[in-house]
């Protein structure tokens, strides 16, 4: 009865936050979540955003979350902060999972294929600062911007973080705690810091490790 209550009161939310948003859907949001840009985000029916969480679609295409995706409580999703320079795109496919206390940043492009599944405390970065001239300071240098590709059916573990310029191929597993600095081919499995590939799901195939 309680769980029906809560639910009832997270739908009313979604549904009254979702009127801010680019599209109105029947949606589930928990307590505390804040919305900026809200022009800029387009949520999917039957999304579910946990308590806490902050979504900001500033950005030159949005924050857009699909059907029945799950974003977990205390997650950021920022597209960008910088008025003056807005980021690219966070774009999450129908049906994925993204575990509580993630944070994605959207200035170089986050795209994230349907069904896939991550972990807690995920970490995209598509940009880079630089720091090659030694006589300024690094947060006078600027920054590179690099799309960061997941494609669908992927399952990455809880301290995942992935870097700019990254495609992670369809299917893939990536091992809790890794961090991905190359492209990863498809149906791979990945673990360490930085990621390798160690297997394949592919039988027969040791994914080149």
């Amino acid at each position: 009865m309680l769980y029906l209550a809560e639910q009832s009161w997270n739908g009313l939310r979604g549904t009254v936050l979702s009127l801010r948003s680019k599209r109105t859907e029947l949606c589930f949001v928990g307590r505390n979540v804040r919305m900026r840009f809200a022009r800029n985000i387009e949520l999917g029916r039957y999304t579910t955003i946990g308590d806490g969480a902050i979504l900001s679609g500033l950005g030159l295409n949005g924050l857009r979350l699909g059907t029945r995706v799950n974003v977990g409580a205390y997650s950021r999703l920022i597209v960008g902060t910088d008025v003056a320079r807005p980021g690219s795109h966070i774009h999450i496919g129908d049906g994925c999972g993204i575990g509580e206390y993630s944070s994605i940043g959207g200035s170089g492009g986050v795209s994230i294929g349907r069904n896939t599944i991550i972990g807690q405390y995920f970490s995209a970065h598509p940009e880079n600062h630089n720091f090659k001239d030694l006589s300024r300071p690094i947060r006078e240098q600027g920054t590179t911007r690099m799309a960061i590709y997941i494609e669908e059916d992927c399952w990455l573990g809880a301290r995942v973080t992935v870097l700019g310029g990254v495609r992670i191929g369809k299917g893939s597993v990536i091992a809790a705690g890794s961090v991905v600095t190359r492209d990863v081919p498809p149906y791979s499995i990945v673990a360490g810091v930085p990621g390798r590939v160690v297997g394949s799901r592919r039988g027969g195939d040791d994914g080149g490790a």
